[in-house]
Parts: structure tokens; C-alpha cells; sequence
């Protein structure tokens, strides 16, 4: 885990061929562009994407320079880089006919000794192999940010989960309590994919003046980040675990609603979070002062990682 009071200082590198590959899975592709963004700050790397959305023979037909009787167009990569295990088969068969590194993200469906280097987070269990890097929570785009106020909060919901039990009426009464006893916080609240339609109803019969709500729906891709650049207060229900770690990586005090666990890795490694004081329970909040936050970034420590084993210096 990369975690430091101070901003990284980044060497110059020569840069690389980049192809990465995508599912079309935001949460998939979030991780993508995060590591792609920390690799672009250390040099001008080349990226290209190659989509994979469609079915097998569609893709196979569109991405011809994946063919090896095809024309190649423009270099070679050096890395190859996916998340989704739709991706796994496709990394391989370039790397067969046009070499490169394959870098994957999260637990990948075939075994790890297949790809060069794979970022897995840490709740996920896995023997110690020289090619595998252990994250805090899944790579993502957000970056610290100096710009936050500390009369903003945002609030983001998750839903139904294989790790939690999800309670309309608990969660409700938790936004009740953190809402009313920080009047002074302007709050925003969106939901997800898996909020339960119930919950959202409760959501807008609920009106406190010092909160904003705008349900997923009305939301695009770049709603949570440009709301983490000035949110210095973050809660998130636990079952959100990707957007506990967009908060501290943003440099936000991040807080939680509670929800009962299913006693999984996944709540195992929340509730390591909450023993490790980087995390809030409590919803009374100092309008004056934040907890003390560490920069973390894991996009940045895998940058570091890969930049170190397979770097091309000037």
C-alpha cells in the first residue's frame, strides 16, 4: 500500500506502447484509466484501446491488427493492460503474436503465472508470487485534491450486496443522523445500479434543506469525481467498497454506513479499515477541522511498480 504525507516525485522515463483493453464495465474500466493516467504523469506514453464489448467474433473482426495475418498497424506494445475476465483470453493472444507485458487488474479467471504482473487487492487471497502486487481496494481515477471545502459532503449508496445485508429503514435513519447533526455541511447524495427502488422513494420524501439529492439515474461518468474534487466529508454505505478507496484516494475524511456484514473477506477487510483509525464511524462531525489524511494512491504505487520492473529509460 502506498501510503505517504507527501506527493509523489516522478522520474522521467521513456515511454511506452500502451494497449489496453476494455470491457466496457465502468467499474473495470475506472481501474484502467486510473493506472493509465499514473503512467502518463511519469512519461508520454503511446495508448491505444482496444474494445471488447461485443461478442467474440464481432470483436475479432473489428480489431484485426490482433490477427497474425494481418497488417500490424503502428508499433508493438510494451504493456498490455485489462481488468474483467473477459479481457484475460484476448491480452494473451496479443502477446503471443506481438510480445509486450501483460498487466492485469483484480483477480484474473486464469492462473497468475500466465500474465507478468497482476494487481490484486489485498482482501483477495492469494499465495506471494514475485509477479503479483497487493493493492488497499481496486485501483481508481481520483487523485488528492487541494480544492476541497470543508462545509461540502457527499454521500454515496450502494444496495443489495453478496457481503452485506442491505436495511432501507437502517440506512435512511443513518443519513437522518449524520445530515441533522452537521447543519452546517451542504451534502449531496446519489444512489447506484443497486440501490433498492424503495430506498430511492424514501430518498425523496426526505427534504432536509442541507441536502441535494440526485439519484443514479441522472447522473454521467464524471458526476462522483468532479463532487470528490471539492468534498472534503465522504460517507459511503460498506457495501460501496471501490468508492470508500475514490474517497481516500481524493484525500477526503471518508466516512461509513454501517450495514450488517455476511462475515466475507470483503467486510473483513472494511472492518480492517475501521480498527486502522482510516475510516469513521461516528456522524458528529468538527465543521472546523477534518480527521488527518494521508495521500493514497494505488493507482501511483503500481505506476511505481511498473515503471521499476519493466521501465525504458532515456
Amino acid at each position: 500500500m502506498n501510503l505517504s504525507t507527501k506527493k509523489n516525485t516522478h522520474r522521467e522515463h521513456m515511454p511506452f506502447v500502451i494497449w489496453i483493453f476494455k470491457d466496457g464495465k465502468r467499474g473495470h474500466e475506472n481501474q484502467i484509466d486510473g493506472l493509465v493516467n499514473a503512467l502518463n504523469k511519469r512519461a508520454k506514453n503511446q495508448v491505444s484501446i482496444v474494445s471488447i464489448k461485443n461478442s467474440f467474433l464481432i470483436a475479432l473482426l473489428k480489431l484485426k491488427f490482433l490477427l497474425p495475418w494481418a497488417k500490424i498497424e503502428g508499433p508493438k506494445p510494451d504493456l498490455i493492460i485489462g481488468a474483467g475476465h473477459k479481457t484475460h483470453v484476448w491480452m494473451l493472444i496479443a502477446r503471443l503474436f506481438y510480445g509486450g507485458k501483460i498487466i492485469v487488474l483484480m483477480k484474473p479467471s486464469l492462473p497468475t503465472s500466465l500474465f507478468n504482473l497482476v494487481c490484486i487487492p489485498s482482501h483477495d487471497t492469494f499465495s506471494n508470487k514475485p509477479n503479483i502486487i497487493r493493492t488497499k481496494g481496486a485501483l481508481n481515477t481520483s487523485n488528492f485534491s487541494e480544492d476541497s471545502l470543508l462545509n461540502r459532503g457527499l454521500i454515496l449508496l450502494g444496495g443489495f450486496s453478496k457481503h452485506y445485508h442491505w436495511t432501507n429503514e437502517s440506512v435512511l435513519k443513518q443519513i437522518k443522523t449524520l445530515v441533522e447533526n452537521n447543519p452546517d455541511i451542504r451534502w449531496e447524495l446519489t444512489t447506484s445500479r443497486r440501490t433498492p427502488p424503495e430506498m430511492v422513494d424514501l430518498l425523496f420524501q426526505f427534504t432536509p434543506v442541507n441536502l441535494h439529492f440526485t439519484p443514479f439515474e441522472n447522473t454521467d461518468k464524471s458526476w462522483v469525481p468532479n463532487r470528490l474534487k471539492i468534498a472534503s466529508r465522504v460517507w459511503v454505505t460498506e457495501d460501496s467498497v471501490s468508492m470508500i478507496y475514490e474517497g481516500m484516494t481524493a484525500g477526503a475524511e471518508v466516512g461509513l454506513i454501517r450495514l450488517k456484514d455476511k462475515k466475507s473477506r470483503i467486510s473483513k477487510s472494511i472492518q480492517q479499515l475501521i480498527k486502522d483509525s482510516l475510516v469513521l464511524t461516528e456522524p458528529k462531525l468538527d465543521i472546523k477541522h477534518l480527521k488527518p489524511t494521508s495521500h493514497f494512491n494505488e493507482a501511483e504505487f503500481c505506476a511505481d511498480e511498473i515503471f521499476e520492473r519493466f521501465c525504458k529509460m532515456p
